[in-house]
C-alpha cells in the first residue's frame, strides 16, 4: 500500500515539476527572442532614418527648392516617429498575456533605454 502512495506522489512531483521547468525555459526563451527582437527594430530604425538622410541629400544635391526638401525631411521624420511609437503600441497589444511583464517599455524612447540595460 504505501509503495502505491509512494509511486503516486512521485508521479506527481515528477508532473509538477516537469511544468515548472517548462515554464521557465519558455519563459527565458521569450525573453531571449523579445531582446533579439528589439535589437533587430533599433537596426531598423536607424536604418530608416539614414534613408530619410539619403534621401535628403539627394533631393538637395539635385537642385529641388530648399524649402521644400526640409518639407518633405520634416514628414520623413514624422512618419519615423509614429512608426516607433506604432511599433512599441503593437508590441504590447500582440504579446502574449502572460510575457506582457517582460516588456517594461510604453515609448520608443523607454524602449532604447530597457535594451542599453539589457545589453549591460
Amino acid at each position: 500500500m504505501y509503495e502505491l502512495l509512494w509511486f503516486v506522489g512521485g508521479a506527481l512531483t515528477y508532473k509538477v515539476l516537469a511544468k515548472l521547468l517548462r515554464l521557465i525555459q519558455l519563459y527565458l526563451f521569450f525573453q531571449e527572442i523579445h531582446m533579439h527582437m528589439l535589437i533587430m527594430l533599433e537596426a531598423i530604425s536607424k536604418d530608416l532614418e539614414s534613408a530619410c538622410e539619403i534621401k535628403s541629400f539627394l533631393l538637395k544635391d539635385s537642385e529641388f527648392p530648399e524649402d521644400e526638401v526640409d518639407k518633405i525631411s520634416g514628414i520623413d521624420q514624422l512618419a519615423i516617429l509614429a512608426w516607433k511609437e506604432n511599433t512599441v503600441k503593437k508590441l504590447q497589444k500582440f504579446s502574449p498575456g502572460p510575457f506582457k511583464h517582460v516588456m517594461q517599455y510604453n515609448s520608443w524612447s523607454e524602449l532604447e533605454k530597457y535594451l542599453d540595460e539589457i545589453r549591460k
